[in-house]
């Protein structure tokens, strides 16, 4: 009793151990178990699937938020006090003296027209070549759905056939006496065919015509002839289904929704590309500005420095003075130049035909960038890249559409069992009274009946086995790509954010140095005015003066391209996160013209 009793107990811990390692296996699903589970609990809804397969990246995004807030930067650090940088801010109100004229005409000799990054969006969805390009995608991605749906269409077909027959024969009753077979036939057939989702084909089709032979056994002669037969034909294992009929058109669909989310992100890169140019232009109109101001100011300090050149000024230092105000006015001839660069590149980009005279044209940058730090939390772009980059949806849905596809292949791994019937009337009459051939068919007798089955199944099914192996493995493969598409996406997402703060912390610096450079040229023209007014020697000032307003001209090219790189990062970031288009209300409406192509309209809502 007791050897009973241990021998019962080992058993349920055998049992329960077993059921303990099943648990855990279940617990932890492989890649291929995870995205299948997923598809069937979700069916063909693509939202459904799209939460169960995120909900993988969740931890990821989680550890990836603790570890930004948690990270001491080493100019914070106690231990490196000398090397803290503030993190302050630019004054509210604060405007640098060059965005006045950069807002306006700079070159009254032609013509103007007024541009900021929302105008020109609206010109770039409504002209752009490439835009239009991108657009065209999707509708040629839908006519794979029309063409899909195709098998299923109705088909009407007609057949005739003339016989004119003159054989020899080796059988008295094939003919009843004449050596050679003679007949003359003529038939005509036609009818109507279609396939039904559930893969059932259907044909009926009616046969009309005539025959006659020089058989002695034919009769009556003149013989008109008529048919109607019903057929079908319907699978019940391989090829049986809706759901595996439907699947080239759901497939179609799926595609074309992926052309969509490509559009989507061509869309917002195009966007991305004019936003930077824009910048371009308010970078090289400020340069421009800053750079003709400065030719000026040391050009006129040259002058009072050739005024004093007997007094206190050495031809040395009047000659490097005049070397600095040539290459400055060479800096400035040079920077217009570079102005009418970024114009055509934003003509490029657009292709407005508004943009481009045959007069010259300015286009004068209205939009003024913004210099506060904008209230974009690192979680919530983590979280937002997730659910709106096209990229991601885009892998989902090719995931979706590989599921659908192993699905199918599943199916081809049955046996082909089909089930054949056929019904049919004729009627006969002689004298070639067709009408009357047509009335028997339905007047004299009863139909007839074919019926069967057949059955096909290859011995050890290796093409059907190969393919549905190949389909469940590109179904891990592209959880594999859909993990590699999301990394690169949250990777994007950090360093887009982290260069947000980062080129706002150096607008910030920049305007410090400029404000230092600036005190430092104020200075010295007071330092001027007090010598002046005192009757000394100044000629050395005057070329202190020249150099310090190099600094500060290239202390504020230095802002105004730290305020380039900010604003472009910010759209860079919208785009990161995959709401440029969606922040900028862009719309994607098609239309079906009357007597032409279909259109998909990009605009601005």
């Amino acid at each position: 009793m007791k050897a009973f009793t241990t021998l019962v107990l080992a058993a349920l811990v055998l049992c329960c151990g077993t059921a303990a390692v099943r648990a855990e296996h279940e617990e932890e699903p492989s890649d291929f178990e995870q995205v299948t589970r997923a598809a069937d609990e979700s069916g063909s809804d693509y939202d459904k699937l799209r939460e169960k397969l995120l909900q993988r990246y969740q931890t990821i995004v989680t550890r990836m938020e603790a570890a930004e807030q948690n990270y001491v930067s080493i100019f914070s650090a106690p231990a490196q006090k000398d090397l803290r940088i503030g993190s302050g801010s630019i004054p509210e109100g604060y405007s640098p003296w060059w965005q006045q004229k950069v807002k306006e005409r700079i070159n009254t000799a032609v013509p103007e027209v007024e541009t900021d990054i929302s105008s020109l969006f609206v010109k770039a969805l409504a002209s752009s070549s490439q835009i239009k390009v991108f657009a065209d995608l999707p509708l040629i991605r839908k006519t794979s759905i029309q063409e899909a749906e195709g098998p299923f269409d109705f088909r009407v077909f007609a057949e005739g056939r003339l016989n004119d027959l003159d054989e020899p024969v080796g059988d008295d009753l094939k003919t009843g006496g004449p050596l050679r077979y003679e007949e003359n036939s003529k038939n005509l057939q036609y009818g109507i065919r279609k396939k039904f989702l559930t893969g059932t084909d259907v044909e009926l089709k009616q046969n009309i015509g005539d025959m006659d032979t020089n058989s002695t056994y034919f009769n009556p002669e003149d013989q008109a002839r008529a048919g109607t037969y019903l057929t079908i034909s319907q699978p019940l294992l391989k090829r049986f289904g809706i759901s595996y009929n439907r699947t080239p058109i759901d497939l179609a669909s799926i595609d074309h929704a992926i052309a969509g989310e490509e559009l989507r992100r061509d869309v917002e890169s195009h966007l991305l590309e004019i936003s930077r140019a824009y910048w371009g232009l308010y970078l090289e109109r400020a340069l421009l500005v800053q750079k003709v101001r400065l030719a000026k100011r040391t050009s006129k300090y040259l002058a009072r420095m050739q005024q004093r050149a007997k007094v206190d000024v050495e031809p040395s230092l009047l000659a490097r003075a005049r070397s600095l105000v040539s290459s400055h006015e060479l800096a400035a001839l040079q920077a217009e130049y570079a102005m009418l660069n970024a114009q055509a590149r934003i003509r490029a980009l657009v292709n407005d035909p508004e943009l481009l005279n045959a007069k010259g044209l300015e286009m004068v940058t209205r939009q003024l960038p913004a210099d506060r730090m904008v209230e974009v939390s690192f979680d919530h772009a983590l979280q937002t890249s997730l659910d709106k980059r096209p990229e991601v949806a885009q892998a989902i849905r090719q995931i979706q559409s590989a599921y659908l596809r192993l699905e199918r292949s599943e199916n081809e791994l049955l046996p082909d069992l089909d089930l054949f019937f056929q019904t049919y009337v004729k009627g006969l009459d002689g004298d070639y009274r067709y009408g009357s051939a047509w009335d028997n068919q339905f007047d004299e007798g009863g139909p007839s009946y074919v019926a069967g089955l057949r059955f096909e199944y290859p011995l050890g099914n290796n093409g059907a086995e190969a393919r549905n192996l190949r389909k469940r493995l590109e179904i891990r493969q592209l959880l594999h790509q859909l993990d590699t598409t999301v990394e690169n996406v949250l990777l994007e997402t950090r360093v887009s954010y982290r260069e947000l703060v980062k080129n706002y912390r150096s607008m910030v610096q920049a305007y410090q140095i400029m404000q230092a450079d600036d005190q430092e040229v104020k200075a010295l023209l007071s330092r001027v005015d007090y010598l002046l007014a005192n009757n000394k020697p100044y000629g050395e000032v005057l070329y202190q003066l020249m150099d310090a307003s190099q600094r500060l001209t290239d202390s504020e090219e230095l802002f105004a391209k730290s305020e380039l790189s900010y604003n472009y990062s910010l759209y860079n970031l919208y785009r990161s996160m995959g709401i440029l288009v969606e922040n900028n209300r862009v719309v994607f409406t098609e239309e079906n013209p009357d007597d032409d192509l279909p259109l998909l309209h990009v605009r601005k809502q």
